[in-house]
């Protein structure tokens, strides 16, 4: 199975961006963990941030797992 960003991301540059991903969802977990235990409300930015990590989240782990080499 194909990388569906090989053709058109650098394998270098898909590295990169696939630990800016983890460290985006790192930070925002992080974020909301704080506000949980700060018993604050979550504000609604954060809310949005966390909805749209999650909605890419499946490409990019296909993306990933279809990087494995076996």
């Amino acid at each position: 199975m194909a990388s569906p960003l090989e053709d058109i991301v650098a394998a270098k540059s898909r590295k990169k961006m696939y630990a800016a991903f983890a460290l985006i969802g790192v930070l925002l977990g992080a974020i909301q963990v704080g506000y949980g235990a700060a018993s604050a409300g979550q504000p609604t930015w954060l809310g949005v941030a966390l909805a749209v990590y999650s909605f890419l989240g499946p490409p990019l782990g296909l993306t990933a797992y279809s990087n494995v080499k076996t």
